[in-house]
């Protein structure tokens, strides 16, 4: 198991890499004033999850979720039943959740808490009708919407390319310092800066709605293959 911590003022961001059987990545807040904890999308090894947290000094208190995905979602309730922690997830994920727990819901531009470390709530609908970021200092949890040279999918209910084109245009605006975290770790590299992403991302390389709309499409139906390291707009080109 792969592991990687990042200590930052007010919280250290801890990730799990290549969890159950679709390898999932699972990312720990644990804010050093309360030592309290957040867990982001919780899969597949509550246990292991709860024990880390409890051998850390630190109580779980919230799980934040990405996407209602069930391989980002199938130990939400067996960690709230030990627990009793709260859940969080974007507003328009609601119809599409398959938990027995109810959440408490956010929106674009919201502000949540772990203690006394913010995260901003950043709507990203496309691989899922309402799945978010949760932007930090200096760090960007965003799920299966944006991998390492990559980006999910959007064949599932609540999938929407179009849709995820505008997403890719917010995630365009955050800062180039800001290290990007993945659901899943499929690309080139564990590590990289929003920074590193615009310039060889082709999702986010992409300007015209059409262009990809087209990538897109082709890579889904298996005509392209998916990108697992940088490209430049002339190699994007080629391939459209």
């Amino acid at each position: 198991m792969n592991i990687q911590t990042f200590k930052e003022k007010t919280y250290t961001l801890e990730i799990l890499y290549h969890i159950g059987i679709l390898k999932d990545s699972i990312h720990f807040i644990f804010d050093h004033s309360t030592k309290t904890c957040a867990i982001v999308d919780p899969a597949w090894n509550a246990p292991l999850f709860i024990q880390r947290i409890h051998d850390k000094g630190y109580t779980l208190t919230d799980i934040w979720l990405t996407h209602w995905h069930f391989d980002h979602t199938n130990a939400v309730d067996e960690i709230v039943e030990a627990t009793g922690a709260r859940i969080t997830v974007g507003i328009n994920e609601i119809p599409y959740l398959q938990i027995n727990n109810l959440p408490e819901t956010v929106e674009n531009n919201d502000t949540i808490l772990i203690g006394n470390t913010t995260a901003k709530i950043i709507n990203t609908p496309g691989h899922s009708a309402g799945g978010i970021c949760y932007l930090l200092d200096r760090h960007i949890i965003a799920g299966d919407t944006l991998f390492v040279y990559g980006a999910g999918h959007c064949s599932l209910p609540g999938g929407n390319i179009k849709e995820l084109f505008y997403s890719m245009k917010k995630l365009k605006y955050i800062d180039n310092d800001v290290m990007l975290h993945c659901g899943h770790d499929y690309g080139s590299k564990i590590n990289t800066t929003m920074g590193e992403q615009k310039q060889g991302n082709a999702f986010l390389l992409l300007d015209n709605e059409d262009d990809f709309i087209n990538y897109v499409n082709s890579m889904q139906q298996g005509k392209i293959p998916y990108p697992t390291g940088p490209l430049t707009q002339a190699e994007i080109k080629d391939i459209l």
